[in-house]
């Protein structure tokens, strides 16, 4: 395709953010809307994804992103063209131990109050769910039934296909090199197949959203963080479905895709580079020694293979959407911090209300992202105050943040 010299709006990112924000830009009655992806669509870190949505989430607006998101994926099919392969299998989260309940008791209050079906259940219960589950460690687990998976591959399709209805021109395989500034404001984008004129860049780069964000001269605290998925050959032993399981000890998670097993050791590593999602193989063993730990009967099951894909984290685990600080016309829409597929639906509605209406419809202020800098200075101003004698507050971010789950 040929790429324009002039858009409206460019959405510099073609995953499942990316193309949903181009998809409600257009349906707005955005025109010229212009999506740029350096590989394909869907490569990057939407293609390695677990594919889980859950309503369990410690925070209202990340809950009521969760329950869009839901919402969108029981009609995707018959809105966008595309079967997502949306599940209701539910999520399962194990506790060991007791601040981890007490935690989880808080969450399971607020996500109650917003309408959410979620309880805590007792550690047989949740063997009743997962046939074969080791529980004799646990004292309790938090079950979400309606909470499911999808296919991230199939929904960026479908975002994409509409988008392009719609009139919105989705480029592959062009990488944005520079943003083009006058007098602070944003001018236009370069590439290495020329220059495309727009007032208005949208960095949805998930884990290149750093890079992306110093062509513009904006710092963001996005770091890509490597995770790892493994799956075995056919295994009937566990009889299916299973709900996407979390042992909140370890980290490790795994739910069936068919007839095989994902594995996940659900760590996070740091591997310093947007571009670096090769398999660690080195990781597989201690995935496995995790599993056979909680679901014993994997001892038989065989690896198959397996993926590595990254995570673009922010310091207090909470994504960074709106308008950049300090240039005009630089919009934010990154750091999900692998709950990117899950939020894409509700990310899509609520930037195209702000871009389109001068506002969102539901508060964001969670994801504002001038609040690195608040914190700094205030932290700052702490320091100063505990030199002069004064106790000061507390000024790191997510002072009192309950640990979040996947």
């Amino acid at each position: 395709m040929e790429l324009p010299r002039t858009a409206s709006a460019v959405v510099v990112g073609g995953g499942v953010v990316g193309c949903s924000i181009a998809y409600h830009l257009a349906r707005r009655g955005v025109r010229d809307v212009l999506l740029l992806e350096r590989e394909a669509l869907g490569a990057g870190a939407t293609g390695r994804a677990a594919g889980g949505i859950r309503a369990q989430f410690g925070t209202e607006t990340e809950i009521r992103f969760s329950l869009e998101g839901l919402r969108v994926l029981e009609t995707f099919e018959e809105e966008f063209g595309v079967d997502p392969g949306f599940r209701r299998i539910g999520y399962l989260f194990l506790i060991g131990d007791e601040a981890d309940l007490a935690g989880f008791q808080r969450r399971v209050a607020l996500q109650r109050s917003l309408g959410v079906d979620v309880r805590v259940i007792a550690p047989d219960d949740a063997r009743a769910l997962v046939p074969g589950l080791r529980v004799d460690d646990l004292i309790a687990a938090v079950w979400g039934p309606n909470d499911g998976v999808a296919g991230p591959t199939e929904v960026t399709q479908g975002f994409a296909r509409r988008a392009r209805d719609l009139g919105a021109r989705l480029v592959e395989g062009v990488e944005v090199t520079g943003v083009e500034l006058a007098a602070g404001r944003v001018r236009g984008v370069r590439t290495p197949r020329g220059v495309v004129a727009t007032p208005l860049v949208i960095n949805a780069a998930g884990p290149a959203a750093a890079r992306v964000s110093r062509l513009a001269g904006v710092e963001v605290p996005v770091h890509p963080r490597r995770r790892h998925i493994f799956f075995t050959e056919p295994f009937r032993e566990v009889p299916g479905p299973i709900p996407l399981t979390t042992d909140r000890t370890s980290g490790f998670y795994f739910r069936k895709e068919l007839e095989q097993l994902l594995l996940s050791p659900g760590d996070v590593e740091d591997v310093g580079d947007d571009r670096a999602a090769a398999v660690d193989w080195r990781r597989m063993e201690e995935t496995v020694e995790k599993a056979v730990h909680r679901l014993p009967v994997v001892e038989k099951a065989r690896i198959a293979g397996g993926w590595a894909g990254l995570r673009p984290l922010t310091p207090d685990d909470h994504a960074i959407i709106g308008w950049a600080p300090g240039v005009e016309g630089f919009f934010l829409a990154v750091g999900f911090g692998g709950h990117g597929f899950q939020h894409a639906p509700a990310t899509g509605r609520y930037v195209a209300e702000w871009i389109v209406d001068g506002r969102p419809s539901i508060d964001l202020s969670l994801f504002d992202p001038a609040r690195f800098a608040r914190a700094r200075e205030a932290g700052a101003q702490g320091r100063a105050g505990a030199e002069d004698g004064d106790a000061g507050g507390e000024g790191g971010l997510g002072a009192g943040r309950e640990p979040d789950a996947e």
